[in-house]
């Protein structure tokens, strides 16, 4: 189920929750609950590149944002999807301005990284490399009773001239 209801923050500015986990300024385009399963990703992949063309996003930019959302997706599987039958996870596309955010939300509280050069000829370890070096920003909000959320930003559309 997918739901999106305006809430007002602490600066007494809006922003929106979705799906019960993201709080961002900023227009939902997306927010949706995936299976933790490996057709996630392709799910995810098709339904980010599909909204962003469809607000007339920057083509290169949609490239980079459903690469990074199809890691940050791929990593949720690979992380709490084996956890337990019928584990899910958020995915919430916001436009902040100029700027996709791309969330994906899991329940598990747990998450570890060192930003670091992943081994050249290792098979992982690439994602989370790749999103600290292609997004304008990233991040990890960890919270003890509603797991974990992992993000990026990325300018996603050119000013008008």
């Amino acid at each position: 189920m997918t739901y999106v209801h305006e809430v007002i923050g602490s600066w007494g500015r809006p922003v929106h929750e979705v799906n019960g986990g993201t709080r961002r300024a900023g227009m939902p385009l997306l927010g949706v609950r995936l299976p933790a399963r490996p057709e996630a990703v392709e799910t995810a992949r098709h339904q980010v590149r599909e909204l962003l063309a469809l607000h007339r996003a920057d083509p290169s930019a949609i490239d980079n944002v459903e690469l990074l959302t199809s890691e940050l997706v791929t990593n949720g599987v690979v992380h709490v999807g084996g956890a337990s039958p019928g584990t899910e996870l958020d995915l919430a596309l916001i436009r902040e301005g100029d700027r996709a955010v791309v969330e994906v939300r899991d329940p598990s509280g747990e998450f570890s990284y060192e930003n670091a050069m992943p081994d050249e000829l290792g098979e992982s370890g690439w994602g989370l490399f790749m999103v600290s070096t292609i997004a304008d920003d990233h991040g990890v909000d960890l919270s003890e009773d509603a797991g974990k959320t992992v993000w990026f930003t990325l300018r996603a559309w050119v000013p008008a001239r």
